[in-house]
């Protein structure tokens, strides 16, 4: 298991339903672990824990796709070695609040039906629900 801190740098990184693009391109590498957060006006930050090369492969998606709206300069890969555990990726998707949910429509409808086809139903259920109250 490999443990990295991501930090995704630039003029318009939040705002734009970055989180939950990270956790859409988490779930189709196949991450277990990610927790995101805004960090300083101009900084996005996640922390992932998985096989090298599944967090290697999450790595490299964000390096080349962004949220349509997001303008980019830096985005850097750093070993995370804090001993504070990082969430499960399910966990990081029940973290995220309906404000952050509709800053990210755009990446929420589009992640909808992708995740479900992954998730458990119950979860799956209550995902789609909390969509649809954010989308009103």
């Amino acid at each position: 298991m490999t443990s990295v801190r991501i930090l995704i740098e630039g003029e318009r990184v939040q705002g734009v339903g970055y989180r939950v693009f990270l956790l859409r391109k988490a779930f189709e590498c196949g991450i277990k672990n990610l927790y995101a957060r805004n960090v300083d006006t101009d900084k996005v930050e996640a922390l992932v824990t998985d096989e090298e090369h599944k967090v290697n492969s999450f790595y490299e998606a964000l390096e080349k796709e962004k949220p349509k709206e997001a303008i980019v300069k830096h985005v850097k890969k750093e070993l995370y070695n804090n001993k504070i555990p990082i969430p499960s990726t399910i966990d990081f998707l029940h973290l995220l609040t309906f404000e952050e949910l509709s800053e990210g429509r755009g990446e929420i409808v589009e992640l909808r039906d992708e995740i479900t086809e992954k998730l458990p139903d119950k979860i799956a259920d209550a995902f789609i629900d909390r969509i649809k109250k954010a989308l009103k």
